[in-house]
């Protein structure tokens, strides 16, 4: 048998095969999320531990290769940087991403120079490696990868700055162009579409996660960890995993509606897989809700994550207020929101009407 594999059998008598880790693999692997998870095929179970244990045994070399790293390196730093309270007080999410984006940058040989970035001096980056880092990540991935990898070398330095571990930061006057925004936001009918369509395939759990970000405007992650015990007398209570925030939310009447006659056990996530019997993670829901996108003839661009943005920019053309806005969406502050409230002719209309209506 695979290591973390075990036989169940559920209360109807059939058999899965349940893929459960201990938290120190859990914890061991910091680039994606690894959870408890079911299978109805042994082998795929299996497949999946060999991924799993292959992953922690890389992890457990990186953790060992750092240790010996010499002092003063890039990697020796960051590694300081992850002792601080900067680094604690991230979310699980943000710490996923910044060791995904640290990582590939430690990996970077900069010229003709015989160590990567990640062995390199921290105090012989000066600006111009800093330039040369983010060009190399610009033309070999993206603009978009080069700018939020520098914007964490960024963080890394000016706290270790703050700590005394080094005098300058390379990365903080570097000029990078902003980037456009987002602004991709779903039609209501492309909604009921795609909720219609989820439902159609047995698929009642990403239909309801759909709503649950468009009707309360909140993030895929949030809704798709949300638990029964957080609604209660038609009314959603919890704190965003990213901000820490604690928002109070009354259900739509076509959320009540949807939730009746659903309720689980208090522990239970509301979005609940049907085929494995617990909550999805990230990269399970996304792809599955990608497939059942396509599979209702919606465009390729549209994304969970564009639900949270569609619902907020619906508030504000509805006339909500600022206050009203941050309510919903947790955000402390209008600089914030309007990333997430898009400008649209029906707002542009309101505007117009207020002033010479």
């Amino acid at each position: 048998m695979a290591k973390y594999v075990q036989r169940r059998q559920k209360v109807d008598g059939s058999v899965v095969w349940a893929f459960n880790p201990p938290a120190y693999v859990r914890e061991t692997i910091t680039d994606c999320e690894i959870s408890y998870v079911q299978f109805e095929d042994r082998i795929d179970a299996e497949e999946h531990s060999k991924t799993v244990v292959q992953m922690f045994k890389d992890a457990k070399n990186a953790e060992r290769k750092e240790v010996h790293l010499p002092i003063g390196s890039v990697m020796s730093l960051v590694g300081s940087y992850k002792r601080t309270n900067a680094w604690s007080s991230l979310s699980d999410n943000s710490k996923r991403t910044y060791n995904q984006l640290l990582k590939a940058a430690f990996d970077v040989r900069l010229g003709q120079s015989n160590k990567t970035f990640g062995e390199m001096n921290a105090k012989n980056v000066s600006p111009m490696i800093a330039e040369a880092l983010y060009s190399h990540l610009k033309e070999s991935v993206s603009e978009h990868r080069a700018n939020h990898t520098i914007k964490v070398l960024r963080r890394v330095w000016q706290v270790c700055k703050r700590k005394s571990l080094v005098r300058h930061n390379p990365f903080r006057e570097m000029g990078l162009r902003s980037l456009p925004e987002r602004i991709v936001l779903w039609e209501p009918q492309q909604v009921e579409t795609f909720i219609s369509y989820a439902d159609e395939q047995g698929y009642w759990s990403i239909g309801t996660l759909a709503l649950l970000c468009y009707d309360l405007c909140q993030r895929p992650g949030d809704m798709r960890q949300l638990l029964w015990q957080s609604y209660k007398d038609g009314h959603f209570d919890f704190v965003q995993e990213k901000t820490k925030v604690r928002v109070t939310i009354p259900a739509s009447p076509r959320l009540i509606e949807r939730l009746e006659g659903r309720q689980g056990t208090p522990s239970d996530p509301i979005c609940m897989s049907e085929h494995l019997g617990h909550a999805y993670d990230r990269y399970a829901a996304y792809k599955l809700a990608a497939r059942l996108r396509k599979g209702a003839g919606l465009p390729d661009e549209l994304q969970l994550r564009d639900l949270r943005r569609t619902g907020a920019t619906e508030m504000a053309e509805a006339g909500c207020t600022e206050d009203e806005l941050r309510s919903v969406t947790g955000h402390k502050g209008r600089g914030v929101l309007n990333t997430y409230v898009r400008p649209t002719r029906k707002l542009a209309q309101g505007g117009i009407s207020k002033r010479f209506g």
